[in-house]
């Protein structure tokens, strides 16, 4: 935290501006001194040249006589009191023909060597040096030394470099107690901030004193920390209640396991029950049945009274129609229990059909109902139980023939699709039946038309049989149904069941 906050002070708006305000007055302060020494030094050098050029003139002025007169010791004489002057570096007559009559040099200075270097610090001017009647006598060369223009070039511009620097100083002085004051209140409102950023939402927001952006700041950031402040407690209770909730959850989930286990147990012991009542009720069924057909073949001969006949009858169709409902119990507890093996083989699906068809057409034809048949002539044969695809085919047409009116129409047709695999539907223009109708018919022990399968014998066991059988084989069973215009029952076997199907692979 302190590692943090010390880096963001490094870079504070405050410093930024300090060293900015401070960077700007001296580079300012350095251009102005620059441009004020170079103003001051090219004015000075302005005034030496005009100086030099009228001392030049004047000067040659004065040794036309001593020349004219060939006093040559007069102008050496004269050339010293102009040397005397504190900017001459150097003066030297010369004879019309160039032969150098009086000169004076100052420390060592030599004319010859301007030639050979730089000496920029060295002005020169000269004046030809008429007498009075007109005629050049001489001429004169005057060499000036710029020294004490640069020198007091420099002293001006240390001064204002000095100037500046004070300048410099006392802004920056001015401006940093100016910033501190203005941003001493962001500062502290920026460290509650960093401190906020990172979690301490205990942390006290600097208020500030007068409505401004600062103090509009300080009010935004109080509204967040205690914004975050809420969320912080509602991610608490939503923590406590999602732990509530898992725990709920995983005793709940405990309950419905053992609730699972539980009606597992109970539906194997269903199971169980169903196949051993069964077993136990088939015993005496058989009896019953074979008894009841030697009474009505009056093997041993007649029964005497009339009603007898009638009653045997009646004995023996309720002895078949129970002794199928146990079959059926068998079979479904079977499946359940995943013990029912089929006893596969090729079946002839069309003389299958036809056989089933032949069951049904006298309860058929005593309701008025018209049956047909119409099978794919290059049907293939199909692998597997022939007993129970009767035995599916049988409870199909049943219920056709139980749920349509009379003068009805139920048809059978066989083919295969495009998948290759064996389809049979069972049609009629019955009473239909209602989506929630299909599912309960699909269910054990439960009718579509409760009304209506009172009226005939029925367990509501067909359906569901028929759907676990095709589920042995691989295949569906699907029921397009509309109540009032009939029902359609469709099995689909796989195309691997198809005979041919098999050769080839």
């Amino acid at each position: 935290m302190r590692q943090k906050n010390k880096r963001l002070t490094g870079t504070s708006i405050r410093n930024r501006i300090v060293v900015t305000v401070l960077a700007t007055v001296v580079v300012v302060s350095m251009i102005g001194t620059a441009l004020s020494g170079q103003e001051h030094a090219a004015r000075l050098m302005s005034d030496l040249k005009a100086e030099s050029q009228v001392l030049t003139s004047v000067f040659g002025d004065t040794l036309a006589d001593p020349l004219w007169d060939y006093d040559y010791e007069r102008v050496q004489q004269r050339l010293e009191r102009l040397a005397a002057t504190g900017s001459i570096a150097g003066a030297r007559v010369l004879a019309t023909d160039g032969e150098k009559l009086a000169e004076v040099m100052i420390d060592g200075f030599r004319p010859e060597n301007l030639a050979q270097a730089d000496h920029g610090d060295v002005l020169v001017f000269d004046r030809k040096i008429a007498a009075e009647t007109g005629e050049v006598v001489g001429t004169l060369f005057v060499w000036v030394s710029t020294a004490g223009v640069s020198a007091e070039v420099w002293k001006t511009v240390r001064d204002d470099a000095t100037t500046a620097a004070i300048l410099a100083v006392i802004t920056a002085v001015v401006v940093f107690l100016g910033v501190n004051l203005i941003t001493g209140s962001l500062s502290r409102v920026t460290d509650a901030m960093v401190r906020i950023g990172e979690g301490d939402l205990d942390t006290e927001v600097p208020s500030g004193g007068r409505n401004d952006e600062l103090s509009r700041m300080a009010a935004a950031l109080e509204r967040l920390r205690l914004n975050g402040l809420r969320v912080e407690q509602a991610e608490r209770g939503l923590r406590r209640a999602n732990a509530y909730l898992e725990e709920r959850v995983t005793e709940r989930t405990a309950e419905l396991e053992k609730a699972r286990f539980q009606a597992e147990q109970a539906n194997r012991a269903k199971t169980e029950f169903l196949a051993n009542m069964s077993h136990d009720l088939r015993t005496p069924l058989n009896a019953i049945l074979g008894f009841s057909e030697m009474m009505r073949a009056r093997a041993f001969g007649p029964l005497g009274d009339a009603r007898y006949d009638e009653y045997v009858q009646d004995i023996h169709h309720s002895g078949s129609l129970l002794i199928a409902l146990i079959n059926d119990l068998l079979d479904i507890s079977k499946v359940e229990a995943g013990k029912y093996e089929l006893a596969e083989e090729n079946v002839d699906l069309e003389a299958l059909i036809q056989s089933c068809i032949r069951q049904v057409t006298t309860t058929a034809e005593t309701g008025g109902q018209k049956l047909t048949a119409r099978v794919d002539p290059d049907l293939p044969a199909l692998w597997g139980d022939e007993r129970v695809v009767m035995q599916i085919l049988n409870n199909l047409l049943s219920n056709a023939v139980k749920f349509t009116p009379e003068g009805g129409r139920i048809e059978v047709s066989a083919w295969t699709d495009s998948q290759g695999r064996i389809l049979i539907s069972v049609a009629d223009d019955g009473i239909g039946m209602t989506d929630e109708g299909v599912a309960k018919a699909l269910r054990p022990f439960e009718q579509a038309h409760n009304a209506r399968a009172r009226e005939h014998a029925g367990t509501g066991l067909g359906l569901h049989l028929c759907d676990n059988f095709m589920g042995l084989f691989g295949g569906t069973l699907e029921i397009e149904s509309q109540a009032g215009e009939g029902t359609t029952v469709t099995i689909a076997f796989p195309a691997e069941r198809a005979v041919d199907a098999r050769r080839t692979a």
